[in-house]
């Protein structure tokens, strides 16, 4: 279980072989232990997702699950804490919510002010659309280009309506409101959380999820670096642990032997990255 304010999340991994029972049991387990508190359980606002990485997903909708007596219906994507997740654990409907919300939050903000003060738009753009294309990116970051390239357009559209920018390049518009690029921006979040987790400064353990390969001492560097799955399906290679493991061994083993964390957001922001950006507009 997974706890969160008053959210409540069960999860089970379910053998395709095997009962489904264990589920149930703790769907139980919760109604009684509710019930002991004199806590109440909405249960309309409850739904089971199955989802699996592989195109058997389908095997999982035959299982029924039932909470106070009530039968909880199969939801093919559910809102959890502000993400949208699908069955098949891809991103891109979470992808085209925030898009359209953020495109919808940019034509408030040109209706609400009648000033384009570069200053006065840039800092309502990252205060009011920014952490809609942000919030919890290392999740949900895309590897495809469209994908990349649909977030990017939100920046790219909201600069371009800003009159006395309107004739330049989206590169130059971004230099004149001293704005990164948003792929920029996710990547740099990725290598942040990379050094948090490799540093010990995140609650997980580097080598249940990273693959780490050590030089030997006569090597130049003894700067441990990452490695990828060698047969890894596209699904696990955009995942957050695999798509940027090239981009952290790219980075010097100075930069990545950094002793604080303040001194690697810094160091990281001076690296000219562009070669690995996908984004068709830069």
């Amino acid at each position: 279980m997974k706890l969160f304010a008053d959210d409540a999340k069960l999860y089970s991994e379910i053998n395709l072989n095997d009962s489904s029972a264990s589920l149930q049991v703790s769907l139980n387990n919760l109604v009684s232990w509710a019930d002991t508190w004199q806590l109440s359980i909405n249960v309309k606002k409850c739904c089971v997702l199955s989802t699996a990485i592989t195109k058997r997903s389908n095997l999982f909708t035959s299982n029924s699950y039932y909470l106070n007596g009530v039968l909880l219906t199969n939801e093919s994507q559910v809102l959890d804490l502000g993400i949208t997740i699908s069955a098949d654990l891809s991103f891109n409907v979470h992808i085209n919510n925030i898009v359209a919300k953020a495109l919808q939050r940019s034509s408030t903000v040109f209706r609400g002010f009648a000033s384009r003060n570069l200053q006065l738009m840039r800092k309502t753009f990252i205060t009011y659309v920014r952490p809609l294309l942000e919030y919890n990116s290392i999740l949900w970051s895309p590897n495809l280009v469209y994908l990349i390239d649909l977030i990017e357009s939100v920046q790219r559209k909201f600069t371009k309506r800003i009159n006395s920018l309107s004739s330049l390049s989206y590169s130059s518009r971004l230099a004149s409101l001293n704005l990164q690029p948003l792929e920029q921006r996710r990547l740099c979040f990725d290598l942040t959380n990379y050094y948090k987790i490799l540093n010990g400064l995140s609650s997980i353990t580097p080598t249940d999820y990273f693959l780490i390969y050590t030089p030997i001492s006569s090597t130049r560097s003894t700067i441990p670096s990452l490695q990828k799955p060698p047969h890894a399906s596209s699904r696990l290679s955009s995942s957050f642990f695999y798509r940027s493991v090239d981009v952290w061994n790219y980075l010097s083993a100075d930069i990545r032997s950094l002793s604080s964390l303040k001194s690697f957001k810094a160091a990281i922001q001076k690296v000219d990255l562009s070669h690995f950006f996908k984004c068709s507009f830069l």
